[in-house]
């Protein structure tokens, strides 16, 4: 087992690209930031062939395990043991459950959500109430979220900028009498798949469809570019409405 440089990076993306969506805040990571940025660190394991066949990522203080073949857990939960800092394990769930046991103190379990993901597929109609909205009207963006309860907190708009000049999320949004009234976003956008995110609705406007109008043409825009899509979720109502539009 070795750190992973740049000379790694197609072992690295055969490996992870068999589930990009599982996947996507790794594969987002590497994207966005390479292989020697301070924000993460990237561990591998090889077989006999020097094929990679697992992976550790460390983001801030998240660590996401991955592997389809048998490897040696016990390697990559000593990297985890060794910082003595607050941690999260995350990912897909049957290897944290395999991981979780060999780490010992100062880890934080993550919170428990729903998945779901989709493929693309190609009979999905796109609506001409829905639009991108643009960064100059992320204001109003922000003034639409403190009327969603659910949303109302803190923003900081050159977030939503940053993320949108380095392509990493999309906002879709409907507008009446030039008011948004609902709105989906993807987030951690990378060349093979985002996650859908900011899915919300006016209180007075719910019951109409519009988030899930929103997410098809959303999905419409993404799988003309052969993304895969996924989310995590908590709120029961918005895995309904993702359940709607076959997510």
């Amino acid at each position: 087992m070795r750190k992973l440089n740049q000379s790694d990076h197609e072992n690295v993306m055969k490996l992870l690209s068999k589930k990009p969506a599982e996947n996507l805040f790794t594969l987002w990571g590497i994207e966005s930031y390479g292989y020697e940025a301070d924000i993460q660190t990237l561990w591998g394991q090889f077989d006999s062939s020097g094929d990679l066949i697992a992976l550790l990522c460390k983001f801030k203080n998240k660590y996401t395990p991955y592997w389809e073949t048998e490897c040696n857990i016990q390697k990559f939960a000593d990297i985890i043991n060794k910082d003595t800092n607050e941690k999260e394990v995350n990912g897909i769930e049957r290897l944290t459950k395999e991981i979780e046991p060999f780490i010992t103190d100062g880890y934080d379990k993550h919170e428990s959500y729903y998945y779901a993901k989709c493929d693309p597929i190609h009979d999905l109609n796109h609506s001409a109430s829905v639009r991108c909205l643009s960064k100059e009207e992320i204001p109003q963006l922000i003034s639409f979220y403190q009327e969603v309860p659910e949303f109302k907190r803190e923003y900081n708009p050159e977030s939503f900028i940053d993320q949108m000049n380095n392509g990493w999320s999309r906002i879709f949004v409907i507008k009446e009498d030039n008011k948004l009234i609902s709105s989906a976003s993807t987030v951690c956008e990378t060349s093979v798949a985002a996650m859908v995110s900011g899915v919300c609705t006016l209180p007075e406007k719910k019951g109409k469809g519009l988030a899930s109008i929103c997410i098809e043409h959303l999905m419409y825009n993404l799988f003309q570019e052969n993304k895969t899509l996924s989310l995590f979720y908590d709120n029961p109502e918005a895995g309904r409405i993702y359940k709607k539009v076959r997510l």
